[in-house]
């Protein structure tokens, strides 16, 4: 009986350190919200403005330069403006 409770036990702390240990789902900042209004001007400035901005707040804000960039684009082409940076796509 003791090994069939051992048993139980391993199995529940290898669910419970695969639970712990699993990415959670990261949501970025919102369009509207101050950093990514600072992202999406540094986007207007230049594909290297951004690039800082967003390895300098990487661990604060969580920002991705790609995703960025995708709205800055679709942000531009909504509005007629030239974009002034454009990406590659990945």
């Amino acid at each position: 009986m003791k090994t069939g409770m051992a048993a139980g036990l391993m199995k529940t702390a290898i669910v419970a350190t695969a639970l712990v240990c699993t990415p959670v789902a990261f949501a970025g900042p919102s369009v509207s919200s101050p950093e990514m209004k600072t992202a999406l001007a540094k986007a207007s400035e230049s594909p290297d403005a951004l690039r800082r901005y967003v390895h300098r707040t990487q661990a604060i804000y969580g920002l991705d330069y790609f995703e960025v960039m995708a709205i800055h684009e679709a942000q531009a082409a909504r509005q007629g403006a030239p974009v002034v940076a454009k990406s590659e796509t990945r």
